[in-house]
């Protein structure tokens, strides 16, 4: 592995958390504006905290990219199976701490989205720079990352009323009213059960 490239994934390693950080909070520092709808989270849902992580790791990867000279192709194939890998394990990680009824799951969310960043760096360094022959599976991950930013794009706006969408503390999906009472659907949630 080059040198550089070993550079630019410890920078990465250091700024992924620290974007992550940033969209996490992104909605409530633009007031709701359109910006922080579709860039930062929009509730405390799984989605909404896997698609924060994603979009980090994705724009690191596009910083990456606009400094590589060679092997363009092949690193492209690499960070978009990593990009899946991201989104697949975070939300996998996130049902876990639901399954397990953490109540307040934000430090073991960015705990496993760390974790989950890390190993995917990993393997996206060693898919790069393996002998198998990558660039064949261009096209098809150009496709994927199409497909991703459609998912991004729709499930954003108009989350389907299932597990992973909705918001923990709410019960709530997509964006929550500023005039909802929180204290009124605890109790509510309570009367159900």
């Amino acid at each position: 592995m080059k040198k550089e490239t070993v550079k630019m994934q410890i920078w990465g390693i250091v700024i992924v958390p620290l974007m992550i950080i940033v969209f996490k909070n992104l909605y409530s520092l633009t007031n709701g504006a359109l910006l922080g709808i579709f860039f930062g989270s929009v509730n405390d849902s799984m989605w909404e905290q896997t698609k924060i992580v994603m979009l980090s790791y994705l724009i690191w990867s596009l910083v990456e990219a606009v400094g590589k000279r060679s092997g363009f192709h092949r690193f492209a194939v690499s960070r978009i199976i990593s990009i899946w890998f991201v989104g697949a394990f975070c939300l996998l990680s996130y049902l876990l701490i639901y399954a397990l009824g953490i109540e307040n799951a934000n430090l073991p969310r960015f705990i496993c989205a760390v974790a989950v960043c890390l190993c995917a760096f990993v393997l996206s360094a060693k898919l790069e720079y393996s002998d198998k022959k990558l660039e064949p599976l261009f096209l098809p991950c150009v496709f994927l990352m199409l497909l991703l930013i459609a998912v991004y794009c729709s499930f954003t706006v108009f989350p389907p009323h299932m597990v992973i969408f909705e918001d923990t503390a709410m019960g709530m999906y997509g964006i929550i009213p500023e005039y909802i009472d929180s204290g009124a659907i605890a109790l509510d949630t309570l009367y159900r059960v």
